[in-house]
């Protein structure tokens, strides 16, 4: 199942796991890339991860109830007075492995986007919480048959990813 809308229009998106994303449209790169020898795939749609609420619970024990609901209603809000939309690609790209299975790999630039460090903000006094603002990016390649790679914070940039060159040869 692919993600839904949510915020009463078709801007920001939630998935299955529950992520609340800011879908982006990217045109004409590489259907295929190969990195340290490892064949990667264009991923079919693009999107900025923003709140990644499964992980959230799961990486602060998290035990609200309706958490989700709360978080989404919560993203709603502020962004019915706040936008948060992508203002640029950083020309920093980096592979990222899983630490379970290391043979999946993608490959990431990162951005940068207005406001969400705000909505963090509210979030962490809302719920008396200590979330990182989450290191933003968006996937580009994915190995075969594998989704995307959760990064949510700088211990998984350090751990997770590592800098490489330029994979598509020109700036976004």
């Amino acid at each position: 199942m692919g993600a839904q809308n949510i915020c009463e229009g078709i801007k920001y998106t939630i998935s299955a796991t529950n992520t609340i994303a800011l879908p982006i449209s990217l045109e004409n790169l590489p259907k295929e890339i190969i990195v340290n020898g490892k064949k990667l795939l264009l991923k079919p749609s693009f999107h900025v991860s923003l709140v990644c609420i499964n992980e959230i619970i799961n990486k602060h024990n998290i035990t609200i109830l309706n958490f989700v609901d709360s978080v989404v209603q919560d993203f709603c809000d502020f962004v019915s007075k706040n936008d948060i939309k992508l203002l640029s690609y950083l020309n920093e790209f980096k592979l990222v492995t899983d630490n379970n299975d290391r043979d999946w790999h993608t490959v990431v630039v990162l951005c940068k986007v207005s406001n969400l460090d705000k909505f963090f903000d509210i979030v962490n006094s809302k719920y008396k919480l200590e979330i990182e603002y989450p290191p933003t990016h968006i996937t580009l390649y994915v190995t075969e048959a594998k989704p995307g790679i959760f990064l949510t914070d700088a211990k998984d940039v350090k751990y997770l990813t590592k800098p490489i060159p330029n994979p598509i040869g020109r700036a976004l």
